[in-house]
């Protein structure tokens, strides 16, 4: 009982982690305001001489660091083309860093803010209660109120509910489906179809109809589907004087890898080399298109991924899904072979070529970035995570505006990495395994280790001097103001966030959002 006593339900360092802690002092507290104040001022307006970009932010699902041949060589003596060229055409990241599982990272890019704010620990099931909430506002509510054009083909897995789709969350338009996990029943005799079993599209306004059943056959040729509809959008969208957003998260690499038809076979890799190869033509196809509509110049490219790998042995017949390069882990951990995947960043003429850095960046920056980049405001009512990260991405610095990660699972407070160092505060080394509960943390130096494997804590106890006020002040911001609980209905929002940062901010934007959604 004594041990239970030493934590805090919300996960929390607390007493019998204070002696490593334990000289962080109340003044990282207080800094707290500073430094969030520093973090969510207000973006800087693009000159009005200089066109805002377009913005076509790609992302993979479970694809982990050693996939891809721009990094670790890749695998499975099959190369990525399209990819190395849009790698070396822009800003490869080698310390990109996401959240445990798909809609915590998710939430993240959306928000900006860590996922546990929003009440989301983990991944939710296909068609359960929550996924994030209407009083959050998303990248393309602030993209949108810049004066954008939005869109999403692809995987969702934020929430299928009134409120919680990507239409009732600032995209005009989307075709897509929540989440790949359902195909494994979807159809099947005997088993209820719900709307969540479909892939489904929607314009801003509209109540999102079933286009087909989403099922194994439906996995084969879903990414073809959405590369279909992006690179339509891009043709009609080219002109007109506004920019666009287009968000396209695939359903590669996730479980089971099933390729389009037209690739079967044609990798020694099986069904995950044969995959590989798809999505590597399907980017190609997107960038080709931007080119074709003479907008390739005026266009940030991101291509991100949100996890790692999920196990092989316990979820799928087709076994081999994926690498993580030199790094430990798999999803569901916090782990570097999760939460470091690729990330590549091509802007022509803004951000140089042929660049690679090893600096921390983290998926919550691209909110206050891109906000910055395409002249959006930074809610100021609320905390957000991100940092701005323009002038690193733009080679005005070597340097991240950020040293520190903190890594959740669930409701804990699982690891910080500050550095290339890294504290796991608990041990979960498989996505179906216990957490283990260390009578002490365990500290790893990245850069000698990528394993995390050996321990240098009762060597290096300096560590957590440098990493505790990063915990102190993240403890100080939820005292101030508390993280949304999971799941909790629409109507029920957070005492605070009643200012008017941005067009959907506070109580005023939600009850705008929920007299919307309940036209359906």
């Amino acid at each position: 009982m004594a041990a239970d006593h030493t934590k805090s339900i919300e996960g929390h360092i607390v007493d019998r982690r204070s002696v490593l802690f334990g000289a962080t002092t109340l003044a990282a507290g207080s800094a707290l305001v500073s430094t969030m104040s520093a973090q969510v001022a207000q973006a800087q307006p693009v000159p009005a001489m200089q066109p805002k970009p377009n913005i076509l932010f790609i992302l993979g699902d479970n694809v982990g660091y050693g996939v891809p041949s721009a990094y670790n060589g890749g695998v499975l003596d099959t190369p990525m083309p399209r990819f190395d060229q849009l790698a070396a055409e822009g800003l490869r990241l080698t310390n990109f860093n996401v959240e445990n599982q798909c809609t915590p990272s998710r939430a993240a890019l959306m928000t900006g803010r860590l996922p546990i704010r929003s009440g989301i620990g983990k991944a939710i099931a296909a068609g359960a209660p929550g996924g994030l909430h209407p009083w959050e506002i998303t990248i393309a509510e602030m993209l949108g109120d810049a004066g954008y054009r939005t869109a999403m083909f692809g995987k969702w897995h934020l929430g299928a509910g009134r409120g919680r789709r990507p239409t009732d969350q600032g995209f005009d338009e989307w075709f897509g489906f929540e989440t790949t996990d359902i195909i494994y029943w979807a159809g099947k005799p005997g088993m209820p179809l719900r709307d969540v079993q479909y892939i489904r599209e929607a314009r801003k306004g509209e109540t999102p109809r079933n286009v087909q059943i989403y099922d194994e056959a439906a996995r084969r040729q879903i990414d073809r589907m959405i590369t279909d509809r992006a690179v339509d959008y891009i043709a009609k969208n080219a002109g007109g004087g506004r920019p666009f957003f287009l968000y396209v998260p695939f359903a590669f690499a996730h479980h089971p890898a099933l390729a389009h038809p037209d690739f079967k076979g044609k990798s020694p890799a099986g069904e995950f080399g044969d995959s590989m190869l798809e999505h590597d033509h399907n980017v190609g196809r997107l960038l080709d298109a931007l080119t074709a509509a003479g907008i390739a110049d005026n266009t940030l490219v991101v291509w991100a991924s949100d996890n790692g790998p999920s196990p092989p042995p316990t979820v799928t017949p087709w076994w081999t899904i994926g690498d993580t390069g030199p790094w430990r882990g798999e999803i569901g951990t916090v782990l570097e072979g999760n939460i470091r995947t690729p990330c590549v960043i091509r802007w022509p003429g803004k951000i140089p070529a042929g660049r690679s850095s090893n600096e921390i960046v983290a998926m919550i920056d691209f909110f206050p970035t891109l906000a910055r980049i395409a002249g959006g405001k930074v809610p100021a009512d609320r905390p957000i995570d991100g940092v701005d990260q323009s002038d690193f991405f733009q080679g005005k610095t070597e340097k991240s505006a950020r040293e520190h990660v903190l890594l959740f699972l669930g409701q804990k407070l699982m690891a910080i990495k500050w550095r290339n160092y890294k504290i796991h505060i608990d041990g979960l080394d498989r996505v179906d395994g216990v957490i283990e509960d260390w009578s002490f943390p365990r500290a790893f130096n990245l850069a000698a280790d990528p394993k995390e494997r050996w321990n240098i804590i009762w060597q290096n106890t300096w560590i957590g001097e440098e990493i505790g006020p990063c915990v102190v002040a993240y403890e100080a911001s939820v005292k101030k103001y508390p993280n949304l609980a999971g799941g909790q209905p629409n109507e029920q929002m957070p005492s605070y966030g009643a200012g008017t940062a941005a067009a959907e901010t506070g109580v005023e934007g939600v009850q705008h959002k929920l007299q919307s959604v309940r036209q359906d």
